[in-house]
């Protein structure tokens, strides 16, 4: 079977039906205006995109297709800067397409000179870039919330090291605590990760604080509650209130004996819209507990900051058979998890 020529031996026909092939078969749109802004070619795509016949559209201005006018306008001005400088024009413009809605497309109008190298025509091709834009919009959100994340744990992560500092007997004593803050917001912060930062459950959040401190058989915590989606500002704060709970049990409280326990429980209470979230803290079996003669980083962090960044209520008692911290939040603060 012999060999086709070489395109450049082939005969115009035969050229002009490998060109047309290429062009219908590109998911680009493909077109060809006249020096009277006339569309003389339009591919299969753009047809489809207008809902239109060749024959329909045939020698038609983009007005007269059916672009909105400033649109229309904007093509007839840059179809006359190509004639007069002979130059590529390239631009985005948004479209209403017949099925598909909006999209957004990236063009380039390019002169075609004739024989004594006058532009007797301009060559359109055009691209939808909708997804690429979204995509773009999307990284920019998520930069964004990246930024603000990061400016927001760094406000924490200086707020944690001087209220340590200051509550510190030494610098030992301030590495210790500062070492263990930070692990508890990182697991925080793992918790969310693994929810794309959508939030985090209330479960895994209690689970996580108490994960370090637990016996060989996970006796000494008894958590219990209904499923809840906390978001993350307030995922990381409950994670941090709990995480200097499990520190004062274990230094004063019922972690600090073998039979020492605690219960975190919490239930939705009361009736739309009044309804909210009750969380509760429980040690006992411990030693007998008195009031602090003075209060630290962890009640400060719970009795006033918890209550801000929950906006809600935190109330912090050292009862005689064991701390107890009641919280609570309205509902809009918490979101049920999907059953």
């Amino acid at each position: 079977m012999d060999a086709a020529p070489p395109l450049d031996q082939a005969a115009p026909a035969a050229k002009l039906r490998l060109y047309e092939a290429i062009l219908q078969a590109t998911p680009d749109l493909t077109y060809v205006f006249d020096r009277q802004h006339r569309f003389i070619y339009a591919n299969h795509a753009l047809l489809s995109m207008w809902g239109m016949t060749w024959e329909q559209a045939a020698n038609k201005t983009c007005l007269e297709i059916g672009y909105e006018p400033w649109h229309a306008a904007m093509h007839d001005e840059e179809i006359d800067r190509v004639i007069a400088t002979r130059q590529p024009v390239r631009g985005e413009v948004p479209f209403p397409h017949v099925t598909e809605g909006v999209r957004i497309y990236d063009y380039i109008f390019s002169p075609v000179f004739g024989p004594g190298g006058e532009v007797e025509a301009i060559a359109g091709s055009t691209r939808d870039i909708t997804l690429r834009k979204q995509h773009e919009q999307h990284m920019q959100l998520l930069i964004n919330e990246l930024n603000h994340r990061v400016k927001n744990t760094l406000a924490t992560v200086q707020s944690m090291a001087l209220q340590t500092l200051r509550g510190s007997t030494g610098m030992a004593d301030a590495q210790d605590k500062m070492e263990s803050r930070l692990v508890a917001l990182s697991d925080a912060h793992d918790i969310l990760t693994r929810e794309s930062w959508q939030g985090a459950e209330l479960g895994d959040v209690a689970r996580a604080a108490a994960a370090p401190h637990q016996g060989s058989e996970g006796e000494r915590f008894d958590i219990h509650g209904p499923a809840f989606l906390l978001d993350p500002r307030r995922a990381v704060a409950l994670s941090m209130a709990l995480h200097e709970l499990c520190t004062n049990a274990v230094k004063y409280g019922a972690l600090s004996v073998p039979e020492g326990r605690v219960g975190i429980h919490w239930a939705w209470s009361g009736e739309a819209p009044d309804e909210v979230l009750e969380l509760t803290w429980r040690e006992h079996g411990g030693p007998a507990v008195s009031e602090p003669t003075r209060r630290g980083f962890g009640s400060r962090l719970i009795e006033r900051g918890l209550k801000y960044d929950l906006g809600g209520d935190s109330v912090l008692a050292f009862e005689p058979a064991g701390v107890t911290c009641r919280v609570s939040m309205p509902a809009h603060r918490a979101a049920r998890a999907a059953a």
